[in-house]
């Protein structure tokens, strides 16, 4: 692409000095009136008045059983401290929360605690209010493809109906009825999205979901799922933890691994926001902008909006901002997630106290024990104070890392959690030190309340393969050597391309209005070429969408995604964990003329510069964004691979990089790097299925995954996914 983009000039602007962009023009540009998103304008607090680590850590509540009810409401919460509310609204900020069992609604809502084996039936029901409080506050843009209830097509003004709302229990193996699909969508007045589904019958405003929980014990989480606005939904509160405990991780004091339990193990859910002056979360878009972090739209002409990622400044820790807790001289087992829309995390622990105008805070060691889908077989140390290019606790925004820090010799210091990540990652600039440079504070000072003999991850001892421990890990990959483990013979080798559409401002030629869409594999949603009705070649129907991710299940394949955007992006596979095996860097300008020649040439529907919608004519050789593949998804390239594109292996230019070591465990989320072949190996059948057992045509899990609707695979950027960065996919016998 010609000239510069404007996350290019974003970073410039904060290297140089402020940027002056060309005006977001909206529907002004073409002669009508300002799009105005939200019924109601919001005053910017600026996050450096907010003060930090006035207000404790909120530790969260636990719920457990086979059957219960989980309500989406709207309540009140302290968020920032309680000195930062104007009269009037002392009560807090207003956010949409998970009731869950009866217990007060908060965000994030109570933690679920799971049994292995045992089955839990959680009824959710839509309870939000017409007469909302946060709802005229948040941005739809009902110009992207969304759950849209009312049925209104291309409307550029706020959304006032019945709010949809589906809950996905990530990482979670389960049936594809009860996945949370984004077309599983409910209202408050009992509408439904084409793929709705209740195992028992309910009220039209609720569905009934049942989790077999048969995978290991590991932390996932659940959160809000809604086709076009989970990046609305998820920022005012929707997310909670879910424990899967087994009879190696109790969640007991007792636990055979010696585990932290009780009072020392705490979920930790890490998000960034912005606020108004009147406590109330805000969200930029093209009528509140917030030049500083987010700019303004990306494309005022087709998404009047939309805005590629949402980035705050003011960071919140368990519903509060910069929170401090107070420890004892101990071992914490902390279970992190990264629950940012878009913010990419790398974090240390550090001590101001030894910081000097020359020499930066010392790290305090942390030690990853897990993963996404669970146990470590060893620990792996982070922030290693002896080693200046130590990894960092790196969570991309969904990832979760299962971490034991060791306070003991600590007694009266004060550490705290930092950020260096940049944003957007790695093509932007770095957080502000004394804003979302920092996340929240430990203060060790509690009085030690008794021995402790928990597990020491400092001796290396192995957490997996003994006596009362969990089986090891199955090996798909090598860690150590980023190679495929002795016996695991794919399938099927996928190759598909990571792109963004860019728009060229209208006004200013030689830079970019920033990305219009972003496409795996450059395929929409519905898996047509778009503005036709023709299908991608080699796709296969299913209700209403066009797949061409059809892996048999008990099937091992390997996936390579080639990123050639700007900027890395979390990639979820629902319904399995998988590993990551390695990451080549690529020619990206080369492979890109070489996809680029593959495509015909031709006139597909498109936006003109003057805001209309016409027909746009691609010449030969010109990449046509959401078309799909260039040539048949099912012919093999010359790498042997499906996925419709050019063959990558002669575009490789280093050799391939294993993976970290805090990856070397089963993932439902990883990174993919830019300008990158990034490659994991996935495996539709439970983790602890042994190399022999999987088999193409063999079921392993305890439900069939070909049934239902499907699932879905997609980037966990929610303002990606939003818009088109997703693609359903079935499962096949």
């Amino acid at each position: 692409m010609a000239g510069i983009s404007r996350r290019q000039l974003l970073v410039a602007g904060a290297a140089v000095g402020a940027v002056a962009f060309p005006a977001a023009k909206g529907l002004a540009a073409v002669g009508g009136p300002v799009a105005q998103s939200v019924p109601q304008a919001q005053t910017p607090l600026p996050s450096s008045r907010i003060p930090k680590y006035v207000t404790q850590l909120r530790t969260l509540a636990r719920v457990s059983g086979s059957a219960f009810t989980t309500r989406f409401v709207e309540a009140p919460q302290l968020v920032l401290p309680s000195s930062m509310y104007p009269a009037g609204h002392a009560d807090g900020t207003v956010v949409w929360a998970y009731q869950v069992d009866g217990r007060p609604a908060s965000w994030p809502g109570a933690t679920v605690e799971a049994t292995r084996g045992t089955a839990t039936t959680i009824t959710y029901v839509n309870g939000l209010p017409r007469s909302s409080r946060v709802q005229p506050l948040l941005t739809v843009d009902q110009t992207i493809h969304w759950a849209d209830p009312l049925g209104v097509v291309k409307a550029s003004q706020p959304y006032t109906g019945p709010m949809p709302g589906v809950v996905h229990l990530h990482g979670a193996e389960v049936p594809a009825a009860f996945d949370g699909l984004p077309e599983a969508w409910f209202t408050p007045d009992g509408r439904h999205g084409p793929a709705y589904s209740t195992a028992n019958p309910t009220a039209a405003n609720a569905a009934v979901y049942c989790y077999p929980n048969t995978q290991p014990a590991t932390a996932l989480w659940f959160h809000d799922h809604t086709l076009g606005i989970t990046r609305v939904t998820v920022l005012s509160g929707l997310a909670a933890f879910y424990l899967v405990r087994d009879r190696f991780d109790t969640g007991r004091a007792d636990n055979p691994l010696r585990l932290p339990a009780g009072r020392f193990e705490i979920e930790l859910m890490l998000q960034d926001r912005l606020f108004a002056t009147n406590g109330q979360l805000r969200f930029p878009d093209g009528s509140n902008p917030d030049a500083d972090l987010n700019g303004p739209p990306s494309n005022p002409l087709s998404h009047p909006f939309w805005i590629p990622e949402f980035f705050g400044d003011a960071m919140v820790v368990n519903g509060r901002t910069w929170p401090v807790l107070a420890v004892e001289p101990r071992r914490y087992r902390f279970r992190f997630l990264n629950a940012c829309n878009a913010r990419f995390l790398r974090m240390n622990l550090t001590d101001p106290a030894n910081a000097s105008s020359t020499t930066p805070p010392s790290a305090v060691a942390m030690w990853q024990i897990g993963t996404d889908g669970g146990l470590l077989d060893r620990p792996a140390k982070l922030a290693d104070p002896a080693k200046a290019d130590a990894p960092k606790l790196f969570l991309a925004p969904s990832e979760r890392a299962d971490v034991i820090i060791d306070f003991s010799g600590l007694r009266g210091r004060s550490l705290v959690l930092t950020n260096d990540g940049l944003f957007p990652y790695p093509s932007g600039g770095p957080p502000d030190p004394n804003l979302d440079g920092q996340l929240m504070r430990f203060d060790v000072t509690q009085r030690l309340s008794g021995p402790d003999t928990t597990y020491n991850p400092a001796t290396g001892a192995a957490l997996r393969g003994g006596n009362g421990q969990p089986p090891a890990i199955v090996r798909l990959a090598d860690p150590a050597t980023g190679t495929i483990a002795a016996g695991v013979r794919p399938t099927v080798k996928r190759q598909l391309v990571v792109f963004e559409q860019e728009t060229v401002d209208c006004a200013v030629s030689d830079v970019s209005d920033g990305p219009l869409e972003a496409f795996l594999n450059n395929s929409k949603w519905n898996g047509l070429r778009d503005g036709t009705t023709t299908p991608i070649p080699g796709a296969r129907a299913n209700t209403g969408v066009f797949l061409t991710e059809l892996p048999r299940v008990g099937a091992t394949e390997l996936w390579e995604l080639l990123d050639i955007t700007d900027d890395a992006h979390p990639i979820h596979i629902h319904l399995i964990q998988f590993q990551v095996l390695n990451r080549q860097a690529v020619d990206v300008d080369g492979y890109r003329a070489a996809w680029a020649a593959m495509f015909p040439g031709g006139t597909f529907a498109g936006q003109q510069c003057d805001g209309s919608f016409g027909r746009t004519a691609y010449a030969p050789g010109e990449i046509i964004p959401g078309y799909g593949p260039p040539r048949d998804y099912l012919t093999p390239n010359a790498d042997g691979a499906l996925g419709g594109n050019p063959a990558i292996g002669p575009f490789l230019t280093a050799a391939a990089q294993p993976p970290e070591e805090s990856e070397a465990g089963w993932k439902d989320t990883f990174k993919i790097s830019p300008g990158m072949v990034n490659r994991v190996l996935i495996r539709w059948a439970p983790t602890e299925t042994a190399i022999g057992d999987a088999q193409p045509g063999v079921n392993r899990f305890a439900f069939d995954p070909t049934a239902g609707p499907g699932y879905v695979w997609h980037c966990h950027i929610l303002d990606h996914e939003d818009n088109e960065m997703m693609r359903p996919y079935a499962p096949v016998k």
